[in-house]
């Protein structure tokens, strides 16, 4: 007869398939040398003879799985005839002997722990849906546990699971005994990032005590990120730990407030983390892919308690060379300043998994498109404390090939600060091969530019069609497969709508670059807004539309007095478009929201709600308009005729036989800037339509686990929301909670610098007592007025025409305040951002890039911007 116990490197890892997940993947573990507690391993036939001998045929797993519905009551009493009856002597012995070997070991007391047959595989985890009983003290503890562990199958979640998986699925439950081990720390280790796909760092997540309130999420711990190449710490947040879960001496485990001083300490020291990070290399390497590792730490001993696959998100297929050597992380410069106006704060996982694979591959686009090798392992992209940065040490490396353009350019052209960590990048770098492919790259660039027209124009006919398409689903009235299919075709349009937006920010690029080479070439004493002049008052860029529109419906409103008193009096919170009389000003803005009301505050973030879910922006700014009206066309002839002036001067300061291809050169910049902006708009509306898709997949999450919360999805990568979709028995509220948790404590952080050399320091920075503050000029003018900060929609109410508004990111869903103020401060943001390409329109002086001024400027300060120099001056208050 089979032995009912083996001792846990005694399990064949190739045979122990009858042993479960989690036995067999700790036997892999104690075989190949990791230091595993001492442990036995129980085969799930024991359990299905048990079953056989106590339960009827019809009650019974296998039968169970195979009637179509089962009442609840009915499996409380077979698990409970389960949990009651005697274990055969056989098994008695067995466990017995196991005991005593484990104590003569050293064991105090013992964790019972379940291993399913159907659980810690690919495609069927089967995580938490079976049980853990912890710090057992006797045996007959141990052995009722072992029955616990046998009846949590007949929970109805575990058979409906099951069901689900089909017949072929194995329904038995092995058990794991383990030594119990006191650790003082303890928690979970990801060898490579879960949300992100980055294979280059550990993500380590520790906390005071035992590992479970850890994998329960019912503490905030520790987080770490640590480069596998270097063992350098790239971020450390220290969480609250403010619980942790400690072993009882008469057995079982209670809950115990951590002190305030320990809990702002950090859990680990520099050496756990070295030999964690160390650990975690040789997990992934024995395995061959990536793994969620539950350890702790007793007695300064690591401990491995349990290793299973984990699925990160793909980093796609790069071409293209390795760098030779790792960038020395502590002198990495990171930036924020450019990509945070379009994504400012921090942004769920939802978001991440969808945009950051998008921003690398275009990252990548728009350097090939101007002749620059991108490196296959270059990081190009990186996550601090949930917010995305840029790195510049990679991109001034790549832009460094290129022998005319100096990285300073492109940095300040994004909003960041140059640093002088990138001039040793500089250096390194050789021109050789831009050389050789350059008569490839203005070959290709010629090209795309000849037929990119047409090829937008192709566009725009299929994305109208999808559009509609799309928007005419009601998600939910659509079967899991149909929800799955129509992420899919979000998915799919948003491939198609950045791949033309790509190229055509690519072609901007290049042509803006060529460009400023020819200005300092003829054009040096023009003075530093030249550029700006140039690219002034385009006319019809999409996103200063929205603005116009609503200025145009205060018109209208102003003519109906009824509606104008309301918009001027009520609560903007209680304003809604079908609250409004009929007449004009509401059909207007209807209109308004089916144009535009996929638009809003950080509407790149898929879980911040849009302007046709919230429209307090859009009545902020009709009520500006009210209070008095704007000479809007009196901007636009200024603008018109600043930008003719400009453009004479700038053909006469080059010889006369460039300036035909001078002319050429601008009308190629301005074209592309307004397809970009037309192109970007067209990628939020697809942002919009994954939001619709997340919002019904919450609402069916939070239907079967109420405790996951209303925005569930959001909290999930997107290859995990297709497996809600497949697999109706998916459990996702712990690992919701727990990310919520990460979530709230990031948003609760001092927020990083918009650039920083190695790694974010801890403290928030200095507000600045200065008189004059200095950022970068976006749009030109300069303007006096009152400061009036927002930093959300809610507050939006309290502006008023004429102030100065400062906020964090010039973020276009703010734009329909830009008309109604005298000028704007950002802390973000760059002169070929979206923010700035507006205000130009505009014709708002603006300032962006100016670090603090939301902690450095008060409401009702009176300042001078000067949009031409990139200046803010203190008057008073």
């Amino acid at each position: 007869m089979p032995r009912v116990l083996k001792r846990i490197e005694s399990v064949v890892p190739r045979r122990a398939s009858g042993y479960g997940g989690k036995a067999r993947g700790l036997a892999a573990l104690a075989r190949a040398g990791f230091p595993v507690p001492a442990a036995y391993a129980m085969p799930g036939w024991v359990g299905d003879s048990f079953f056989s001998s106590v339960l009827e045929i019809e009650d019974r797993p296998r039968a169970l799985l195979n009637s179509p519905y089962v009442p609840e009551a009915r499996l409380q009493s077979i698990a409970e005839r389960v949990r009651e009856a005697t274990l055969p002597q056989d098994v008695v012995r067995s466990v017995s002997d196991a005991l005593l070997a484990l104590t003569n070991e050293g064991a105090t007391s013992f964790a019972v722990r379940s291993s399913a047959m159907h659980e810690d595989q690919e495609g069927a985890s089967a995580a938490g849906m079976h049980s853990t009983l912890l710090n057992l003290m006797r045996e007959d503890e141990v052995l009722n546990a072992i029955k616990v562990c046998w009846s949590s199958l007949f929970r109805p979640r575990v058979l409906s699971y099951l069901r689900a998986l089909g017949e072929d699925i194995p329904v038995s439950v092995g058990v794991v005994i383990q030594a119990m081990v006191p650790t003082e720390v303890s928690g979970v280790l990801f060898t490579a990032n879960p949300l992100t796909g980055d294979a280059g760092e550990v993500v380590i997540n520790a906390a005071y005590g035992l590992g479970s309130a850890v994998v329960d999420g019912r503490v905030t711990p520790d987080t770490y990120r640590v480069d596998k190449a270097t063992g350098q710490l790239r971020d450390q947040i220290i969480g609250d730990k403010a619980q942790q879960t400690v072993l009882e001496r008469s057995g079982g485990v209670r809950e115990v407030a951590v002190a305030r001083a320990q809990r702002e300490r950090p859990a680990l020291s520099e050496q756990q983390l070295l030999q964690l990070t160390d650990l975690a290399t040789r997990i992934e390497s024995h395995f061959g892919d990536p793994r969620d590792v539950e350890w702790g730490i007793a007695e300064h001993q690591i401990y491995v308690l349990q290793a299973r696959p984990v699925v990160v998100p793909s980093t796609g297929s790069r071409r293209g060379s390795r760098r030779d050597r790792p960038w020395d992380r502590r002198k990495i410069v990171w930036s924020n300043a450019n990509v945070g106006e379009a994504l400012p704060g921090v942004v769920t996982p939802l978001t991440w998994s969808v945009l950051s694979q998008f921003s690398d591959l275009g990252f990548r686009r728009a350097f090939g498109a101007m002749g620059c090798t991108v490196p296959r392992d270059a990081e190009l992209v990186g996550d601090f404390r949930g917010r995305i940065y840029i790195n510049l040490t990679e991109f001034s490396s790549v832009m460094s090939q290129v022998p005319w353009i100096h990285p300073s350019t492109l940095v300040r052209l994004g909003g960041g600060q140059y640093a002088s960590e990138l001039d040793e990048v500089v250096a390194e770098r050789s021109s050789t091969g831009f050389f050789l492919r350059l008569p490839q790259t203005v070959s290709r660039y010629v090209r795309e530019n000849f037929r990119l027209q047409a090829r937008v124009d192709d566009f725009q006919s299929y994305f109208s069609d999808e559009r509609m398409r799309i928007n005419g689903i009601d998600p939910r009235l659509l079967e899991p497969s149909g929800l799955d299919r129509m992420l899919g075709d979000v998915e799919h349009l948003l491939d198609e709508t950045g791949s033309i937006m790509l190229t055509a920010y690519a072609n901007l690029l290049t042509a803006v670059l060529v460009l400023i080479g020819v200005l300092r070439t003829f054009a040096r004493d023009q003075g530093s807004g030249f550029y700006r002049e140039l690219l002034s008052g385009l006319q019809d860029v999409a996103s200063a539309r929205p603005g116009f529109v609503l200025r145009h419906v205060a018109e209208l409103a102003r003519d109906e007095p009824e509606v104008a008193e309301r918009i001027r009096t009520a609560k903007l919170s209680e304003l809604t478009v079908a609250g409004l009389p009929a007449g004009p000003t509401r059909d207007a803005l209807r209109r308004f929201v089916e144009d535009y009301g996929y638009r809003g505050i950080r509407e790149a973030e898929i879980a911040a709600p849009r302007w046709s879910e919230d429209p307090t922006v859009m009545f902020a700014a009709i009520r500006s308009h009210l209070s008095s009206p704007t000479d809007l066309d009196h901007r636009v002839r200024d603008l018109r005729r600043t930008r003719e002036e400009a453009e004479e001067r700038f053909k006469k300061s080059v010889p006369f036989p460039l300036r035909p291809s001078v002319t050429k050169l601008l009308h190629v910049v301005r074209r592309f800037t307004r397809m970009r902006e037309d192109l970007r708009g067209h990628v939020v509306e697809v942002l919009g339509m994954f939001r619709r898709v997340a919002l019904e997949a919450s609402r069916r999450i939070e239907a079967r686990e109420p405790e996951a919360g209303p925005d569930a999805a959001f909290f999930l990568t997107l290859a995990e929301v297709r497996r809600v979709f497949h697999d109706e028995n998916e459990r996702v509220a712990i690992r919701v909670q727990r990310r919520r948790l990460e979530y709230e404590r990031n948003q609760a952080l001092p927020e990083p610098p918009s650039t920083f050399v190695g790694f974010p320091p801890d403290d928030a920075g200095v507000a600045s007592t200065s008189k004059r503050l200095r950022g970068l000029a976006a749009s030109g003018g300069v303007a006096e007025g009152r400061v009036r900060i927002l930093r959300d929609p809610s507050q939006a109410a309290d502006f008023k025409r004429g102030e100065v508004l400062v906020v964090a990111a010039a973020d276009t869903g703010w734009a329909p305040l830009f008309l109604a103020a005298s000028g704007v401060v950002t802390e973000l943001g760059g002169p070929l951002s979206h923010a700035a390409i507006i205000l130009r329109e505009y014709g708002v002086p603006a300032v962006v890039n100016v670090t603090n001024a939301t902690r450095s400027l008060r409401d009702g300060d009176l300042i001078r911007l000067d949009g031409d120099v990139g200046t803010v001056e203190r008057l008073g208050v």
